[in-house]
């Protein structure tokens, strides 16, 4: 069964949406959507995407070239997703599925639910005791940064859940990180707060968003690969602020106030 063209430039335009949305790279939510429109036959399909919004314009069969635009207002890390649109749009291209089953397959996507509390909590933790192995710390900071990551998470998903803006998170997270684990060393629970703080807030670190920035970049989407970089940079630079700041505050109230 064939789709109407305006159902097929957004469907394609929806799947593109999707994939930006999701953590994947520029150019590939690009092609995503000139390859579906080109498996039905669409002519002179162009798409220019960033992080932020994606346009989309083809030539149907019946001559008239039909555009929309989409806004992307939501960016996050679910490789799951991109993975699925990328075997989606290469199953279409090679005619294992028809445009309709693509079409319910992408809803069935989008409607993937994120990980359970639990599971992310666990990964969270599992993920900053190991980092702080990595950076020299013992085994008694490695179950503190897991119980600090666990926690961390929660924050994160608290904050993602407002929908504040992820400087904020990370300002925060970072904030958090280092005040709890200076606490904890105070406490004499742990000997290196170092280590532990770099082990946690690793889980912060926009490593998949620098990776694509560069991507993009030698893709030749300059003006997505820039801004993506942007974005990342201060996202760090907020990581620094929030962990910074504690510790200066921390030390201040340690040495009884500014005076």
């Amino acid at each position: 069964m064939a789709m109407q063209p305006e159902d097929l430039l957004l469907f394609a335009a929806d799947a593109a949406r999707l994939m930006l949305e999701s953590g994947g790279e520029t150019y590939r939510a690009e092609d995503a959507a000139m390859d579906i429109i080109a498996s039905q036959g669409g002519a002179e399909a162009e798409c220019f995407a960033t992080s932020t919004g994606l346009m989309l314009s083809y030539t149907s069969e019946d001559g008239r070239v039909r555009s929309v635009v989409r806004r992307v207002k939501r960016r996050g890390m679910n490789l799951e997703k991109a993975s699925r649109i990328h075997t989606l749009v290469e199953n279409l291209k090679s005619d294992r599925i028809g445009i309709m089953e693509a079409a319910s397959e992408l809803d069935t996507i989008e409607r993937l639910r994120e990980r359970p509390v639990p599971v992310r909590m666990g990964a969270s933790a599992l993920g900053a005791g190991l980092f702080t192995l990595l950076f020299g710390g013992g085994a008694v900071e490695a179950v503190a940064a897991a119980a600090i990551g666990a926690l961390l998470s929660l924050l994160i998903l608290g904050f993602q859940r407002l929908r504040l803006p992820e400087f904020l998170t990370s300002l925060a997270g970072g904030a958090f990180t280092a005040l709890v684990s200076l606490y904890l060393q105070s406490l004499g629970i742990t000997a290196s707060p170092d280590a532990i703080i770099i082990g946690v807030i690793m889980l912060l670190v926009p490593g998949v968003a620098i990776t694509n920035a560069i991507r993009d970049i030698i893709a030749g989407d300059l003006v997505a690969g820039i801004a993506r970089g942007v974005d990342a940079f201060i996202t760090a630079a907020a990581i620094s602020a929030g962990a910074g700041g504690a510790f200066a505050v921390w030390k201040l109230l340690e040495r009884g106030g500014l005076g």
